[in-house]
Formats: structure tokens, sequence, C-alpha cells
């Protein structure tokens, strides 16, 4: 799969998961919670991508995933100013979907 794809497979996962969560919680109101989503999502991936080369094992990938779980609930809990341990879960529930679902497409021959 290409970056691209990739991006924007993760981006169609994601920012709905993440936009509803922080809408449920009460935690952003809806132009707040959208940008949050994607602004995570355009800081993590592209570091993500470039950790997980080609031959990356399952330890490494689950590492660089648990990075980057820390790194956009700490980015959510900045910017929305509390609910630290719900921006956790919201970003383990996000990644957790969009991983999953590349797994998926990638099976798939995508």
């Amino acid at each position: 799969m290409s970056y691209g794809a990739a991006l924007v497979l993760t981006l169609a996962v994601e920012v709905p998961l993440y936009v509803a969560g922080l809408l449920a919680l009460r935690l952003a109101g809806p132009a707040r919670a959208l940008l949050v989503a994607v602004a995570v999502n355009l800081l993590t991936h592209p570091v993500l991508w470039l950790a997980l080369v080609d031959g990356a094992g399952p330890t490494w990938v689950l590492i660089a995933e648990g990075c980057v779980c820390v790194v956009e609930a700490l980015v959510i809990r900045a910017v929305v100013g509390r609910g630290a341990p719900l921006a956790f879960l919201l970003a383990v529930g996000a990644n957790a979907a969009s991983f999953a679902v590349g797994l998926v497409v990638s099976a798939a021959g995508g």
C-alpha cells in the first residue's frame, strides 16, 4: 500500500471515531473535535510510516503503535485541557480500529 493510500485509510477510519468519541465524552465541540482528529493523524502517521519499514517485526509494530497512542493522547489532552485517561482510551480505540482495517486491506491485496 502506498503512503497516500495508507494515510487516506487511516483518516477515514480514525477521524470519525475520534470525533464521535470527543463529542460523546463532551471533551470538545464539533469543530475542535474534527481539527484534533485530523491533526493528531497528520502528526503521527508520517513518523509511524517511516518507523515501520518493510520487515518490521510484530514487537516493533506494537511498540511503534503504542508510542503513537501516547503521543495522540497527549495532544488531545493538551488541546481539550482535560480527560487524559479518556484521551488515551480514544487513541487506543481509534488506532486499533485503523490497524485492524489496514491488516484486512493488506491481506486482501490492497
